[in-house]
């Protein structure tokens, strides 16, 4: 168990203390390549950061001897030193450490540099994770004048001046607001996760995505929880939480679920996968021939082609299979983009041609939908066709989810729960490339120069495959319905 609690760690615990609790006892895990590219492209933000000050000292071991925390204390005791990078604090059991600390007389300003957009929609967070870093430089014995937030600007687009990516938002009185509310807690949060004995563990909201909640704590040894149930909505959640209600068969019958819940409660409790009577109009509805198609995306913190923003979402690949009926035969279509130059608009022309005129275009999720609208607006000479192709497009996930239940969905209705429920055949297993975030990662890598030489048909091969391999699910997961 570590003897430090982070700013991951008071982030959690301000979330649910059990969470934090196991947090701090967990065996570190290696980061996966789509996390360390993420974790990079933080990386690079930061160092683009520091150059808004040139003056300023980087809190490092440098010379073998000190830590962070002990060259901090050095550079802060030399007035001569007016900024100083990653300087790094702790305060009993708390540390933390700020990016960006620039002295204002006898006291600092501490400026904290995130990957997100200036007009976030999430700036409560990072005034969290702002605030936390204040709180345990003030209770190491500085004092802090100032607080802000180093963000990224929406009107940058690469090829301008390092001076125009960022914005400096001033967050001080939301931030003592904050640091005041954690000096109230701080003590008995520290004193909760260093202690032996679990806290007492409460059903909220971060249980829905938390590593232990099903094999270590409140889900542990239920066949099923109240998790289960889809789009639960947070005030009926803090109810059954104030009743103590985790275990799906305790729910009570007037917690007015509506057709889907109760579908899904009852697949659940009977261990039997429902099928409702709809689904054979449902896909009486679908115009024959029918295309799967699947799009791939490049994104990046930083702009990857010349006159993009911040994280624009850039379409790279896109996978057709095709087929005149579903005994009929199928064939395959595919585009991916060159790495090196944004091809977005050869690839709607492309498209455009594959899927021709005829036919529903079958999809999973909203996500196709969206990237073609945005081809429309971004390309008005192809907007008539695309706007033709958006008028086809059949989504598969609320089919599924109006007319489908089976247990082992968990309470979601993504390709990645219901597809090896009912299609347990085919597997991404034995692909190089598995998953979204790997497609990404991959492409952006060759688009930055990183992935070059040899490696570059290598890798198109394997992006391919992944592709083809989303589009073959949806043509067997169209059967399996069919069949049901």
């Amino acid at each position: 168990m570590r003897d430090t609690i982070t700013k991951s760690d008071w982030l959690n615990a301000e979330q649910c203390l059990s969470m934090a609790w196991f947090g701090l006892r967990a065996a570190p895990e290696a980061p996966r390549e789509s996390e360390r590219f993420r974790m990079e492209q933080g990386q690079e933000v930061g160092a683009l950061a520091r150059a808004l000050y040139p003056d300023g000292t980087l809190a490092s071991k440098r010379d073998g001897k000190n830590d962070a925390a002990e060259t901090t204390r050095n550079l802060v005791a030399d007035t001569a030193i007016e900024t100083i990078f990653e300087a790094a604090f702790r305060a009993g059991p708390f540390a933390a450490k700020a990016d960006i600390l620039k002295r204002q007389g006898r006291a600092w300003h501490v400026l904290e540099v995130k990957s997100s957009f200036s007009n976030t929609s999430k700036i409560k967070e990072l005034v969290d994770d702002l605030a936390y870093t204040v709180f345990v430089i003030r209770r190491a014995g500085q004092e802090i004048a100032q607080a802000s937030l180093v963000l990224l600007s929406r009107t940058f687009r690469r090829g301008d001046g390092t001076n125009l990516l960022f914005e400096i938002i001033d967050k001080t009185t939301e931030v003592n607001t904050r640091v005041a509310e954690f000096e109230g807690t701080a003590d008995s949060v520290a004193r909760a996760l260093f202690d032996d004995t679990q806290p007492t563990p409460k059903l909220v909201s971060a249980c829905r995505n938390c590593a232990f909640f099903d094999d270590a704590c409140l889900g542990s040894g239920l066949a099923h929880t109240v998790l289960e149930i889809p789009g639960l909505h947070h005030t009926k959640l803090k109810r059954l939480s104030a009743a103590g209600i985790v275990d799906l068969s305790l729910t009570p019958d007037d917690l007015n679920l509506n057709e889907g819940q109760k579908r899904a409660k009852s697949a659940a409790l009977s261990g039997n996968m429902v099928v409702e009577a709809g689904l054979a109009a449902a896909l009486k509805s679908i115009v024959w021939p029918c295309h799967y198609l699947d799009f791939e995306t490049v994104a990046a913190v930083l702009p990857v082609y010349d006159g993009h923003s911040c994280h624009r979402q850039v379409l790279t690949q896109f996978s057709i299979h095709h087929r005149e009926s579903i005994d009929a035969e199928v064939t395959h279509s595919d585009y991916l983009a060159d790495a090196t130059k944004d091809c977005e608009k050869e690839l709607a022309e492309a498209l455009i041609e594959a899927l021709g005129h005829r036919g529903s275009i079958i999809v999973y999720s909203t996500f196709e939908k969206t990237r073609i609208k945005a081809l429309r607006d971004e390309l008005p000479d192809l907007a008539g066709p695309l706007q033709a192709l958006i008028d086809r497009l059949v989504d598969f996930e609320p089919i599924v989810a109006d007319h489908v239940y089976h247990p082992d969905f968990k309470g979601k209705s993504s390709i990645k729960k219901v597809l090896p429920v009912l299609v347990p055949g085919l597997s991404y297993a034995g692909l190089d490339i598995a998953d979204g975030d790997m497609a990404i990662t991959r492409f952006a890598r060759m688009a930055r120069g990183e992935i070059s030489g040899d490696a570059v048909a290598v890798t198109r091969q394997q992006l391919l495959d992944y592709c083809k391999m989303d589009t073959l699910a949806m043509v067997r997961l169209h059967e399996t319905l069919c069949r049901l």
